[in-house]
Protein backbone atom coordinates (compact mmCIF):
# COMPACT_ATOMS: atom_id res chain seq x y z
CA UNK A 1 0.00 0.00 0.00
CA UNK A 2 1.74 3.18 -0.73
CA UNK A 3 2.43 5.84 1.78
CA UNK A 4 1.63 9.49 0.78
CA UNK A 5 3.32 12.79 2.20
CA UNK A 6 1.70 16.15 2.17
CA UNK A 7 2.82 18.64 3.93
CA UNK A 8 2.82 16.83 7.81
CA UNK A 9 0.65 14.35 6.79
CA UNK A 10 1.23 11.16 6.54
CA UNK A 11 -1.44 9.52 4.62
CA UNK A 12 -2.14 5.68 2.82
CA UNK A 13 -3.37 5.43 -0.58
CA UNK A 14 -5.09 1.81 -1.93
CA UNK A 15 -4.74 -0.40 -4.53
CA UNK A 16 -5.91 1.53 -7.38
CA UNK A 17 -7.00 4.07 -5.29
CA UNK A 18 -6.65 8.10 -6.91
CA UNK A 19 -4.43 10.01 -4.87
CA UNK A 20 -7.23 12.63 -4.68
CA UNK A 21 -10.07 10.52 -3.41
CA UNK A 22 -7.14 8.72 -1.04
CA UNK A 23 -6.86 12.96 0.37
CA UNK A 24 -10.53 13.35 0.77
CA UNK A 25 -10.71 10.21 2.68
CA UNK A 26 -8.36 11.22 5.09
CA UNK A 27 -9.66 14.59 5.80
CA UNK A 28 -6.92 16.47 4.08
CA UNK A 29 -8.47 19.00 1.43
CA UNK A 30 -7.23 19.74 -2.04
CA UNK A 31 -9.00 21.89 -4.47
CA UNK A 32 -10.64 20.13 -6.99
CA UNK A 33 -13.66 20.23 -9.71
CA UNK A 34 -13.96 18.07 -12.79
CA UNK A 35 -12.09 14.75 -11.31
CA UNK A 36 -11.28 13.96 -14.78
CA UNK A 37 -7.76 15.99 -15.23
CA UNK A 38 -9.89 18.37 -17.39
CA UNK A 39 -9.56 21.64 -15.73
CA UNK A 40 -6.24 21.19 -14.02
CA UNK A 41 -7.36 22.85 -10.68
CA UNK A 42 -5.91 19.81 -8.60
CA UNK A 43 -2.40 20.53 -9.68
CA UNK A 44 0.29 19.60 -7.36
CA UNK A 45 4.01 19.30 -7.09
CA UNK A 46 5.60 15.94 -6.86
CA UNK A 47 8.56 16.03 -4.88
CA UNK A 48 9.91 12.62 -4.71
CA UNK A 49 8.36 9.01 -6.15
CA UNK A 50 7.52 8.36 -10.21
CA UNK A 51 4.50 9.75 -11.29
CA UNK A 52 2.28 7.64 -13.78
CA UNK A 53 2.21 8.87 -17.60
CA UNK A 54 -1.35 9.47 -17.04
CA UNK A 55 -1.29 12.13 -14.31
CA UNK A 56 0.65 14.36 -16.61
CA UNK A 57 -1.33 14.31 -19.41
CA UNK A 58 -2.44 18.04 -20.94
CA UNK A 59 -0.19 19.87 -18.40
CA UNK A 60 1.83 22.49 -20.08
CA UNK A 61 5.78 21.15 -20.69
CA UNK A 62 7.64 23.21 -18.42
CA UNK A 63 5.19 22.57 -15.74
CA UNK A 64 5.62 18.35 -16.39
CA UNK A 65 9.24 19.01 -16.46
CA UNK A 66 9.38 20.36 -12.70
CA UNK A 67 7.23 17.66 -11.62
CA UNK A 68 3.04 18.87 -11.60
CA UNK A 69 0.84 16.31 -11.84
CA UNK A 70 -3.03 16.31 -11.39
CA UNK A 71 -4.29 14.04 -8.31
CA UNK A 72 -7.77 13.58 -9.61
CA UNK A 73 -5.74 11.02 -12.03
CA UNK A 74 -3.00 9.61 -10.47
CA UNK A 75 -2.96 6.54 -9.20
CA UNK A 76 -0.16 5.97 -7.45
CA UNK A 77 2.59 2.88 -8.10
CA UNK A 78 4.72 3.74 -5.06
CA UNK A 79 5.09 6.05 -2.52
CA UNK A 80 5.31 10.03 -2.90
CA UNK A 81 5.68 13.13 -1.75
CA UNK A 82 3.85 16.00 -2.73
CA UNK A 83 3.69 19.27 -2.22
CA UNK A 84 1.39 23.04 -3.29
CA UNK A 85 2.17 24.42 -6.38
CA UNK A 86 5.35 27.18 -5.93
CA UNK A 87 3.54 30.16 -7.35
CA UNK A 88 7.15 31.25 -9.02
CA UNK A 89 6.86 28.17 -11.21
CA UNK A 90 3.13 29.52 -12.59
CA UNK A 91 4.11 33.24 -12.68
CA UNK A 92 6.85 35.19 -14.18
CA UNK A 93 7.52 38.98 -13.64
CA UNK A 94 7.32 41.47 -16.47
CA UNK A 95 8.16 45.39 -16.08
CA UNK A 96 5.69 48.17 -16.89
CA UNK A 97 7.25 49.87 -19.47
CA UNK A 98 4.62 52.46 -20.46
CA UNK A 99 0.98 53.72 -19.07
CA UNK A 100 -0.86 55.91 -21.23
CA UNK A 101 -4.62 57.07 -21.29
CA UNK A 102 -6.56 55.61 -24.25
CA UNK A 103 -10.30 57.49 -22.95
CA UNK A 104 -11.01 58.98 -19.35
CA UNK A 105 -11.76 55.48 -17.83
CA UNK A 106 -9.22 53.25 -20.00
CA UNK A 107 -5.73 52.90 -19.63
CA UNK A 108 -3.29 51.01 -21.88
CA UNK A 109 -0.46 49.30 -20.40
CA UNK A 110 2.93 47.88 -22.08
CA UNK A 111 4.51 44.95 -19.89
CA UNK A 112 7.66 43.53 -20.66
CA UNK A 113 8.11 39.83 -19.34
CA UNK A 114 11.26 38.66 -17.92
CA UNK A 115 11.46 35.65 -20.05
CA UNK A 116 10.18 34.14 -23.48
CA UNK A 117 6.56 34.41 -22.78
CA UNK A 118 5.04 32.92 -26.09
CA UNK A 119 1.04 33.69 -26.56
CA UNK A 120 -1.70 34.05 -29.20
CA UNK A 121 -2.51 37.15 -29.58
CA UNK A 122 -6.23 37.71 -27.69
CA UNK A 123 -5.74 35.67 -24.90
CA UNK A 124 -5.00 36.87 -21.66
CA UNK A 125 -2.87 36.76 -18.57
CA UNK A 126 -3.61 36.81 -15.18
CA UNK A 127 -1.67 39.79 -13.71
CA UNK A 128 -1.28 39.51 -10.21
CA UNK A 129 -0.40 42.39 -7.60
CA UNK A 130 2.15 42.06 -4.37
CA UNK A 131 -1.01 41.17 -1.85
CA UNK A 132 -2.15 38.27 -3.91
CA UNK A 133 -4.46 39.44 -5.59
CA UNK A 134 -5.30 38.11 -9.32
CA UNK A 135 -7.07 39.42 -12.02
CA UNK A 136 -7.64 38.73 -15.97
CA UNK A 137 -6.51 41.11 -18.78
CA UNK A 138 -6.73 40.20 -22.43
CA UNK A 139 -3.90 41.12 -24.50
CA UNK A 140 -4.31 43.49 -27.86
CA UNK A 141 -0.73 42.98 -28.91
CA UNK A 142 0.87 40.39 -31.74
CA UNK A 143 3.81 38.35 -30.80
CA UNK A 144 5.56 39.14 -33.86
CA UNK A 145 5.11 42.88 -33.95
CA UNK A 146 5.54 43.97 -30.42
CA UNK A 147 8.13 43.70 -27.95
CA UNK A 148 5.73 43.75 -25.57
CA UNK A 149 2.45 43.02 -24.11
CA UNK A 150 -0.37 45.40 -24.26
CA UNK A 151 -3.51 45.01 -21.83
CA UNK A 152 -6.49 47.63 -21.59
CA UNK A 153 -7.64 48.28 -18.07
CA UNK A 154 -11.03 49.84 -17.30
CA UNK A 155 -11.22 51.90 -14.19
CA UNK A 156 -13.82 49.96 -12.09
CA UNK A 157 -15.82 52.47 -9.43
CA UNK A 158 -14.40 50.79 -6.32
CA UNK A 159 -12.52 48.27 -8.37
CA UNK A 160 -9.27 47.52 -6.44
CA UNK A 161 -6.93 45.81 -9.28
CA UNK A 162 -8.25 48.21 -11.86
CA UNK A 163 -7.53 51.60 -9.57
CA UNK A 164 -4.52 50.47 -8.77
CA UNK A 165 -3.34 49.58 -12.17
CA UNK A 166 -4.36 53.17 -13.38
CA UNK A 167 -3.23 55.39 -10.59
CA UNK A 168 -0.67 53.43 -8.41
CA UNK A 169 1.46 51.64 -10.85
CA UNK A 170 4.23 53.31 -12.07
CA UNK A 171 6.36 52.63 -15.00
CA UNK A 172 9.40 50.98 -14.49
CA UNK A 173 7.70 49.00 -11.43
CA UNK A 174 7.24 44.86 -11.86
CA UNK A 175 4.48 42.88 -11.82
CA UNK A 176 3.38 38.88 -11.61
CA UNK A 177 2.20 37.47 -15.02
CA UNK A 178 0.74 34.25 -15.44
CA UNK A 179 -1.01 32.72 -18.70
CA UNK A 180 -1.32 33.07 -21.89
CA UNK A 181 -4.92 31.47 -21.03
CA UNK A 182 -8.05 31.56 -23.10
CA UNK A 183 -9.38 30.43 -27.02
CA UNK A 184 -9.79 33.76 -28.06
CA UNK A 185 -7.49 34.11 -30.47
CA UNK A 186 -7.40 33.46 -35.02
CA UNK A 187 -7.18 29.63 -34.31
CA UNK A 188 -8.21 27.74 -36.91
CA UNK A 189 -10.49 30.68 -39.09
CA UNK A 190 -9.85 29.69 -42.27
CA UNK A 191 -8.42 32.45 -44.77
CA UNK A 192 -12.00 32.66 -46.62
CA UNK A 193 -14.33 32.88 -43.50
CA UNK A 194 -15.74 35.97 -42.77
CA UNK A 195 -15.15 37.33 -39.67
CA UNK A 196 -17.38 39.32 -36.92
CA UNK A 197 -16.09 40.33 -33.89
CA UNK A 198 -18.54 42.41 -31.79
CA UNK A 199 -17.05 43.80 -28.55
CA UNK A 200 -18.39 45.99 -25.51
CA UNK A 201 -16.01 48.06 -23.49
CA UNK A 202 -12.65 46.91 -23.30
CA UNK A 203 -13.24 43.72 -24.72
CA UNK A 204 -11.70 45.49 -27.67
CA UNK A 205 -8.46 44.96 -26.70
CA UNK A 206 -8.67 41.01 -27.58
CA UNK A 207 -10.29 41.74 -30.82
CA UNK A 208 -7.43 43.97 -31.72
CA UNK A 209 -5.24 41.37 -31.26
CA UNK A 210 -7.44 38.73 -33.46
CA UNK A 211 -7.41 41.65 -35.83
CA UNK A 212 -4.35 41.80 -36.50
CA UNK A 213 -3.45 38.49 -36.30
CA UNK A 214 -5.77 38.22 -38.98
CA UNK A 215 -4.13 40.91 -41.40
CA UNK A 216 -0.56 39.32 -40.63
CA UNK A 217 -1.82 36.04 -41.75
CA UNK A 218 -3.16 37.39 -44.81
CA UNK A 219 -6.77 37.12 -44.24
CA UNK A 220 -8.59 37.02 -47.53
CA UNK A 221 -12.45 37.20 -46.36
CA UNK A 222 -14.13 40.57 -44.69
CA UNK A 223 -13.02 41.52 -41.54
CA UNK A 224 -16.19 43.22 -39.52
CA UNK A 225 -15.96 45.12 -36.46
CA UNK A 226 -18.97 46.32 -34.28
CA UNK A 227 -17.55 48.33 -30.92
CA UNK A 228 -20.42 49.09 -28.70
CA UNK A 229 -20.90 51.56 -26.29
CA UNK A 230 -23.18 53.99 -23.92
CA UNK A 231 -22.19 56.70 -24.68
CA UNK A 232 -19.65 58.19 -27.37
CA UNK A 233 -17.02 59.17 -25.28
CA UNK A 234 -16.40 55.11 -25.03
CA UNK A 235 -15.11 55.02 -27.86
CA UNK A 236 -11.78 54.24 -27.40
CA UNK A 237 -9.56 54.05 -30.43
CA UNK A 238 -12.01 55.62 -32.72
CA UNK A 239 -9.42 57.44 -34.85
CA UNK A 240 -7.11 55.03 -34.89
CA UNK A 241 -9.34 52.16 -36.20
CA UNK A 242 -10.96 54.69 -38.76
CA UNK A 243 -7.36 54.62 -40.02
CA UNK A 244 -6.89 50.91 -39.56
CA UNK A 245 -10.27 50.45 -41.96
CA UNK A 246 -8.26 53.00 -44.58
CA UNK A 247 -5.40 51.43 -44.90
CA UNK A 248 -6.80 47.21 -44.70
CA UNK A 249 -9.60 47.11 -47.49
CA UNK A 250 -10.56 43.98 -45.46
CA UNK A 251 -11.17 45.27 -42.42
CA UNK A 252 -14.53 47.41 -41.71
CA UNK A 253 -14.77 49.32 -38.73
CA UNK A 254 -18.25 50.27 -37.31
CA UNK A 255 -18.81 52.06 -34.07
CA UNK A 256 -21.87 51.71 -32.04
CA UNK A 257 -23.62 53.80 -29.28
CA UNK A 258 -27.00 52.85 -27.68
CA UNK A 259 -28.42 56.26 -25.38
CA UNK A 260 -26.76 59.35 -26.93
CA UNK A 261 -29.48 60.34 -29.36
CA UNK A 262 -27.20 63.07 -31.71
CA UNK A 263 -24.74 60.94 -33.32
CA UNK A 264 -22.40 62.31 -36.08
CA UNK A 265 -22.22 60.12 -39.51
CA UNK A 266 -20.79 56.63 -39.47
CA UNK A 267 -21.66 55.81 -36.01
CA UNK A 268 -24.57 53.98 -35.22
CA UNK A 269 -27.56 54.59 -32.54
CA UNK A 270 -27.68 51.16 -31.63
CA UNK A 271 -26.56 48.06 -29.47
CA UNK A 272 -23.66 46.62 -31.38
CA UNK A 273 -24.70 43.11 -31.59
CA UNK A 274 -28.86 44.35 -32.64
CA UNK A 275 -26.42 46.65 -35.78
CA UNK A 276 -24.10 43.58 -36.63
CA UNK A 277 -27.78 41.14 -36.48
CA UNK A 278 -29.08 43.68 -38.72
CA UNK A 279 -26.15 44.28 -41.17
CA UNK A 280 -25.38 40.41 -41.41
CA UNK A 281 -28.75 38.56 -41.89
CA UNK A 282 -27.48 35.25 -43.03
CA UNK A 283 -24.14 34.42 -40.61
CA UNK A 284 -23.80 30.54 -42.44
CA UNK A 285 -20.10 30.11 -42.20
CA UNK A 286 -18.63 33.09 -40.85
CA UNK A 287 -16.60 32.75 -37.87
CA UNK A 288 -17.75 35.22 -34.62
CA UNK A 289 -15.39 36.71 -31.79
CA UNK A 290 -17.44 38.02 -29.05
CA UNK A 291 -15.60 40.23 -26.55
CA UNK A 292 -16.93 42.53 -23.57
CA UNK A 293 -20.07 42.11 -21.58
CA UNK A 294 -21.70 38.92 -20.47
CA UNK A 295 -25.21 39.86 -21.20
CA UNK A 296 -24.14 41.23 -24.68
CA UNK A 297 -22.03 38.05 -25.10
CA UNK A 298 -24.99 35.93 -24.24
CA UNK A 299 -27.25 37.99 -26.15
CA UNK A 300 -25.15 38.15 -29.26
CA UNK A 301 -24.62 34.64 -29.28
CA UNK A 302 -28.08 33.78 -29.28
CA UNK A 303 -28.41 36.09 -32.25
CA UNK A 304 -25.68 34.39 -34.21
CA UNK A 305 -27.41 31.39 -33.58
CA UNK A 306 -30.72 32.18 -34.95
CA UNK A 307 -28.60 33.58 -37.79
CA UNK A 308 -26.96 30.61 -39.09
CA UNK A 309 -23.69 30.67 -37.40
CA UNK A 310 -22.02 27.34 -36.11
CA UNK A 311 -21.62 26.77 -32.80
CA UNK A 312 -18.11 25.37 -33.20
CA UNK A 313 -17.56 29.51 -35.10
CA UNK A 314 -18.96 31.62 -32.40
CA UNK A 315 -15.49 32.16 -29.81
CA UNK A 316 -16.34 34.01 -26.57
CA UNK A 317 -14.66 35.99 -24.19
CA UNK A 318 -17.34 37.25 -21.32
CA UNK A 319 -15.37 39.50 -19.02
CA UNK A 320 -17.12 38.94 -15.48
CA UNK A 321 -15.77 34.88 -15.21
CA UNK A 322 -12.05 35.47 -15.24
CA UNK A 323 -11.85 37.87 -11.92
CA UNK A 324 -10.16 34.78 -10.16
CA UNK A 325 -10.15 36.50 -6.71
CA UNK A 326 -12.33 39.21 -5.03
CA UNK A 327 -10.13 39.43 -1.84
CA UNK A 328 -6.52 39.09 -0.95
CA UNK A 329 -4.69 35.98 -0.60
CA UNK A 330 -3.90 35.35 3.03
CA UNK A 331 -0.74 35.23 4.20
CA UNK A 332 0.29 31.29 4.47
CA UNK A 333 -1.65 30.50 1.24
CA UNK A 334 0.12 28.76 -1.50
CA UNK A 335 -2.57 27.63 -4.33
CA UNK A 336 -2.73 28.24 -7.70
CA UNK A 337 -4.92 31.18 -8.58
CA UNK A 338 -7.46 28.98 -10.16
CA UNK A 339 -8.24 27.42 -6.67
CA UNK A 340 -10.28 30.42 -5.20
CA UNK A 341 -13.66 31.64 -5.57
CA UNK A 342 -15.04 33.39 -8.53
CA UNK A 343 -18.06 35.80 -8.09
CA UNK A 344 -21.11 34.84 -9.31
CA UNK A 345 -24.07 36.74 -11.09
CA UNK A 346 -27.53 35.99 -11.53
CA UNK A 347 -29.05 34.88 -15.19
CA UNK A 348 -32.33 35.40 -16.32
CA UNK A 349 -34.72 32.12 -16.75
CA UNK A 350 -35.82 31.34 -20.92
CA UNK A 351 -38.91 31.59 -21.70
CA UNK A 352 -41.49 28.72 -22.48
CA UNK A 353 -41.93 27.12 -25.61
CA UNK A 354 -44.74 25.10 -25.96
CA UNK A 355 -44.50 24.36 -29.81
CA UNK A 356 -40.98 22.90 -28.76
CA UNK A 357 -43.11 20.84 -26.35
CA UNK A 358 -45.45 19.45 -28.55
CA UNK A 359 -43.11 18.74 -30.84
CA UNK A 360 -41.93 16.26 -27.94
CA UNK A 361 -45.26 14.90 -28.20
CA UNK A 362 -45.41 16.08 -24.68
CA UNK A 363 -42.75 14.91 -23.59
CA UNK A 364 -42.66 11.70 -24.51
CA UNK A 365 -40.05 12.12 -27.17
CA UNK A 366 -37.66 13.77 -25.01
CA UNK A 367 -36.79 10.31 -22.87
CA UNK A 368 -34.95 8.44 -26.10
CA UNK A 369 -33.39 11.66 -26.81
CA UNK A 370 -31.67 12.41 -23.08
CA UNK A 371 -31.44 8.28 -23.10
CA UNK A 372 -29.00 8.79 -25.84
CA UNK A 373 -27.52 11.70 -25.01
CA UNK A 374 -26.49 10.88 -21.41
CA UNK A 375 -25.22 7.63 -22.77
CA UNK A 376 -23.02 9.66 -24.81
CA UNK A 377 -22.19 11.44 -22.40
CA UNK A 378 -21.50 9.20 -19.87
CA UNK A 379 -18.92 7.34 -21.95
CA UNK A 380 -17.32 10.53 -23.05
CA UNK A 381 -13.79 10.97 -21.50
CA UNK A 382 -13.89 14.74 -21.00
CA UNK A 383 -17.41 14.88 -20.08
CA UNK A 384 -17.83 11.71 -17.88
CA UNK A 385 -15.71 12.91 -15.00
CA UNK A 386 -18.50 15.75 -14.44
CA UNK A 387 -20.66 12.68 -13.07
CA UNK A 388 -18.49 11.44 -10.36
CA UNK A 389 -21.04 9.90 -7.91
CA UNK A 390 -24.19 10.09 -9.43
CA UNK A 391 -26.17 7.70 -12.30
CA UNK A 392 -27.23 8.12 -15.68
CA UNK A 393 -30.78 7.38 -14.98
CA UNK A 394 -30.61 10.09 -11.92
CA UNK A 395 -29.47 12.66 -14.43
CA UNK A 396 -31.74 11.67 -17.14
CA UNK A 397 -34.50 11.91 -14.57
CA UNK A 398 -33.34 15.38 -13.69
CA UNK A 399 -32.56 16.91 -16.69
CA UNK A 400 -35.91 15.75 -17.65
CA UNK A 401 -37.75 17.56 -15.05
CA UNK A 402 -36.16 20.46 -15.75
CA UNK A 403 -36.15 20.98 -18.85
CA UNK A 404 -40.29 19.89 -18.88
CA UNK A 405 -40.71 23.11 -16.47
CA UNK A 406 -38.81 25.35 -18.96
CA UNK A 407 -40.56 24.06 -22.05
CA UNK A 408 -44.13 24.66 -20.10
CA UNK A 409 -43.75 27.67 -18.59
CA UNK A 410 -44.22 26.03 -15.50
CA UNK A 411 -41.97 27.11 -12.22
CA UNK A 412 -38.68 26.87 -14.19
CA UNK A 413 -35.49 26.90 -12.14
CA UNK A 414 -31.83 25.79 -12.44
CA UNK A 415 -30.77 23.53 -9.94
CA UNK A 416 -31.57 25.03 -6.25
CA UNK A 417 -31.81 28.81 -6.91
CA UNK A 418 -29.35 30.72 -6.85
CA UNK A 419 -26.44 27.65 -7.02
CA UNK A 420 -26.25 24.11 -6.66
CA UNK A 421 -24.40 21.75 -7.81
CA UNK A 422 -23.08 23.33 -11.21
CA UNK A 423 -21.86 26.27 -8.68
CA UNK A 424 -18.75 24.24 -7.85
CA UNK A 425 -17.21 22.83 -11.29
CA UNK A 426 -14.86 24.44 -13.18
CA UNK A 427 -16.21 24.29 -17.21
CA UNK A 428 -14.87 25.91 -19.61
CA UNK A 429 -16.55 27.76 -23.23
CA UNK A 430 -14.73 25.32 -25.01
CA UNK A 431 -16.47 22.30 -22.69
CA UNK A 432 -19.39 23.87 -23.09
CA UNK A 433 -19.40 24.06 -26.94
CA UNK A 434 -18.99 20.71 -27.05
CA UNK A 435 -21.20 19.14 -24.89
CA UNK A 436 -23.82 21.50 -26.74
CA UNK A 437 -22.26 19.71 -30.16
CA UNK A 438 -22.94 16.41 -29.00
CA UNK A 439 -26.56 17.29 -27.78
CA UNK A 440 -27.67 18.80 -31.21
CA UNK A 441 -26.00 15.84 -32.87
CA UNK A 442 -28.33 13.92 -30.95
CA UNK A 443 -31.48 16.01 -31.54
CA UNK A 444 -30.45 15.62 -35.54
CA UNK A 445 -30.39 11.55 -34.77
CA UNK A 446 -33.97 11.73 -33.41
CA UNK A 447 -35.31 13.87 -35.92
CA UNK A 448 -36.44 17.49 -34.40
CA UNK A 449 -36.67 19.84 -37.03
CA UNK A 450 -33.76 22.55 -37.29
CA UNK A 451 -35.37 25.50 -36.22
CA UNK A 452 -36.55 23.54 -32.86
CA UNK A 453 -33.15 22.59 -32.33
CA UNK A 454 -31.92 26.31 -32.48
CA UNK A 455 -34.22 27.06 -30.45
CA UNK A 456 -33.75 24.43 -28.21
CA UNK A 457 -29.58 25.76 -28.09
CA UNK A 458 -30.59 29.10 -27.44
CA UNK A 459 -32.45 28.54 -24.04
CA UNK A 460 -29.18 26.18 -23.17
CA UNK A 461 -27.50 29.38 -24.20
CA UNK A 462 -29.18 31.40 -21.33
CA UNK A 463 -27.22 29.26 -18.48
CA UNK A 464 -23.57 29.79 -20.21
CA UNK A 465 -22.65 32.56 -17.43
CA UNK A 466 -24.12 29.97 -15.16
CA UNK A 467 -21.57 27.25 -15.84
CA UNK A 468 -18.84 28.49 -17.63
CA UNK A 469 -16.13 29.37 -14.66
CA UNK A 470 -12.39 28.87 -14.29
CA UNK A 471 -13.13 28.75 -10.36
CA UNK A 472 -15.69 27.49 -8.23
CA UNK A 473 -18.43 29.66 -7.26
CA UNK A 474 -19.57 29.59 -3.33
CA UNK A 475 -23.01 27.81 -2.74
CA UNK A 476 -25.22 30.48 -1.53
CA UNK A 477 -28.08 29.22 0.42
CA UNK A 478 -30.63 31.78 2.07
CA UNK A 479 -28.40 34.11 1.76
CA UNK A 480 -25.63 32.65 3.25
CA UNK A 481 -22.09 31.44 1.94
CA UNK A 482 -21.06 28.02 2.37
CA UNK A 483 -18.06 26.78 2.49
CA UNK A 484 -16.69 25.45 -0.61
CA UNK A 485 -13.84 22.35 1.02
CA UNK A 486 -13.03 21.36 3.80
CA UNK A 487 -14.79 18.88 6.59
CA UNK A 488 -17.12 18.25 9.46
CA UNK A 489 -17.87 15.91 11.60
CA UNK A 490 -21.42 14.28 13.26
CA UNK A 491 -22.68 11.76 15.00
CA UNK A 492 -25.02 9.29 12.86
CA UNK A 493 -28.96 9.24 14.24
CA UNK A 494 -29.07 6.46 11.03
CA UNK A 495 -26.72 3.51 9.72
CA UNK A 496 -25.08 4.42 6.54
CA UNK A 497 -22.47 3.43 3.81
CA UNK A 498 -18.96 4.55 3.94
CA UNK A 499 -17.94 6.04 0.96
CA UNK A 500 -13.91 5.07 1.36
CA UNK A 501 -14.48 1.35 1.70
CA UNK A 502 -18.06 1.17 1.05
CA UNK A 503 -18.84 -0.94 4.33
CA UNK A 504 -21.35 -0.09 6.97
CA UNK A 505 -21.55 2.37 9.14
CA UNK A 506 -23.74 2.06 12.57
CA UNK A 507 -26.32 4.77 14.26
CA UNK A 508 -24.64 6.85 17.00
CA UNK A 509 -21.01 6.48 15.15
CA UNK A 510 -19.31 9.61 14.46
CA UNK A 511 -17.82 10.01 10.82
CA UNK A 512 -16.18 12.33 8.72
CA UNK A 513 -17.89 13.93 5.81
CA UNK A 514 -16.80 16.50 2.37
CA UNK A 515 -18.64 20.01 2.99
CA UNK A 516 -19.05 20.02 -0.61
CA UNK A 517 -19.71 16.04 -1.70
CA UNK A 518 -21.41 15.14 0.94
CA UNK A 519 -19.23 11.84 1.06
CA UNK A 520 -19.17 10.20 4.18
CA UNK A 521 -16.29 8.46 5.91
CA UNK A 522 -15.72 5.59 8.59
CA UNK A 523 -13.63 6.06 11.72
CA UNK A 524 -11.89 3.31 9.91
CA UNK A 525 -11.17 5.13 6.73
CA UNK A 526 -11.05 8.77 8.17
CA UNK A 527 -8.74 7.85 11.08
CA UNK A 528 -5.27 7.13 9.16
CA UNK A 529 -2.16 9.52 9.80
CA UNK A 530 -4.75 12.35 9.45
CA UNK A 531 -3.97 14.31 13.12
CA UNK A 532 -5.96 17.34 12.35
CA UNK A 533 -9.76 15.35 11.37
CA UNK A 534 -10.38 15.61 15.61
CA UNK A 535 -10.82 19.13 15.44
CA UNK A 536 -13.79 19.71 13.11
CA UNK A 537 -17.24 20.40 14.57
CA UNK A 538 -19.32 17.88 15.25
CA UNK A 539 -23.02 18.15 14.69
CA UNK A 540 -26.14 15.53 15.02
CA UNK A 541 -28.13 14.36 12.11
CA UNK A 542 -31.34 14.38 13.91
Amino acid sequence: MPRLRYQDRILDCRENEKLLDACLRQGVSLPFSCRGGTCQICLRLCLDGDLPAESQRGIKPDLKQKGYFLPCVCVPGGDMQFAPPNVDDLYTKAVVQTRDWLAPDVCRILLEPYTDFPYRPGQFINLRRPDGLVRSYSLASHPDDDPYLQIHVKRMKNGVMSNWLCDELQVGDTVEIQGANGDFHYGDTRADQPMLLVVTGTGLAPALGVIRDAIARQHAAPIHLYQGVSHRAGLYLHHALRAFARAHATFHYHPCVSLDTKLPAGIAGARAELQASADHPDLSGWRVFLAGLPAMVASATALALQHGAAESNIVRDPFDVRDLRTAPRSAKANEQPAASVAPATETPQPVADPELWAALDDGRLLRPILDDFYGRVFEDPLLAPFFHNTTKQRSIEKVHSFLQQVFTGNKAYFGDRPRNAHHWMVISNELFDYREDLLVDCLHRHGLPEHLIQRWRKMEECYRPDIVKPAPWKRVQNGVELPLDGFGRMILDVGSVCDGCGGEIGPGETVQYHLRLGSTYCPGCSSHHTGASASAPEESTS
